[in-house]
């Protein structure tokens, strides 16, 4: 699977959505073409992602498929794309209603938004990982990371009851500190327990950030 993408990305067909879905119908088949490609995933891994199977799961035709996206990177790609936007954003959401919340509960609910995030996609975190580059999203991915540093920068240069000598230097040890440990529990999610993991973790960040709390 891997090898084929790559030989894709050198014959020079972009990775990228042809077209997005601007009718109800039509973000009703790109739903069901990328339903399809996480169950694809799921049950076969990448060696089992062809569009014609993606096709007849999603129930449309390979033809309709092409419409929207020319192979399979630009499949595995948008789906990439879905699961870090959804997660991002209900990590933002958490830290939207934070206002006048202690940090370490903060801190709590965004480890549980994480968790939940987790839970409602399907388990296909390590083969997205894995495809991360042969789908031409690894870039695009250290962009999402790149703003997610400066958001967390400036949220917590903002707070009052903790004080960090550089702000950023701390967003983006705690960005990147929790994205590698998603990345290695998404490797290795049957043998570990998600929920406590999650919970060690947020104990983690509790203990560095409350080494710089003002009080």
């Amino acid at each position: 699977m891997l090898a084929s993408m790559r030989q894709t990305r050198r014959r020079g067909t972009a990775p990228v959505p042809r077209k997005l879905p601007t009718q109800e119908r039509a973000a009703a088949t790109v739903a069901a073409i990328l339903g399809a490609v996480e169950r694809v995933l799921e049950k076969h891994g990448p060696a089992g992602l062809t569009t014609n199977r993606v096709a007849e799961i999603a129930g449309v035709s390979v033809g309709t498929l092409y419409q929207y996206y020319p192979n399979k990177e630009a499949l595995v790609g948008t789906v990439i794309e879905r699961y870090v936007e959804q997660t991002f954003a209900m990590c933002r959401a958490a830290m939207a209603a934070g206002e006048g919340v202690p940090i370490g509960t903060l801190v709590d609910r965004v480890a549980e938004a994480l968790a939940a995030a987790y839970r409602v996609q399907r388990p296909i975190h390590r083969w997205l990982i894995d495809l991360r580059s042969a789908a031409a999203y690894q870039e695009r991915f250290r962009a999402a990371l790149d703003e997610f540093v400066e958001e967390i920068t400036r949220f917590l240069a903002a707070r009052d009851d903790v004080r960090f000598p550089d702000p950023r230097a701390a967003a983006f040890l705690l960005v990147h500190g929790i994205e590698g440990i998603i990345a290695a529990a998404g490797a290795r999610s049957d043998v570990l327990d998600i929920p406590e993991l999650t919970r060690e973790g947020a104990r983690m960040i509790r203990a560095y950030i409350d080494a710089h709390s003002k009080s």
